[in-house]
């Protein structure tokens, strides 16, 4: 059977805060598969290490960067102008 690690045990273990890890799972952000035991999280060792070489995967892969847009975006509520356009582009 697995080791089960609490996200206390998974932050100690990547070297990130527990917040961190608890901000992640509330969001969506990238972390390996969770495991809910009643309110608590939990994951597995393998699945644990399956994320890390996944990641150190995708970071020898280079990394693409989007085009800047041609027209740096305004701060604020667009311009009646510009939400006529968004309109037309639709």
């Amino acid at each position: 059977m697995d080791q089960l690690l609490s996200p206390k045990m998974l932050a100690d273990y990547l070297g990130l805060a527990e917040q961190t890890i608890y901000n992640r799972h509330s969001s969506g952000g990238d972390l390996p598969k969770t495991i809910k035991l009643g309110r608590l999280l939990r994951f597995r060792l393998t699945d644990v290490d399956a994320w890390l070489e996944k990641q150190s995967r995708a970071d020898a892969a280079p990394v693409q960067i989007p085009a800047e847009p041609s027209v740096p975006r305004r701060r604020g509520r667009p311009t009646k102008a510009e939400q006529i356009a968004a309109r037309r582009a639709c």
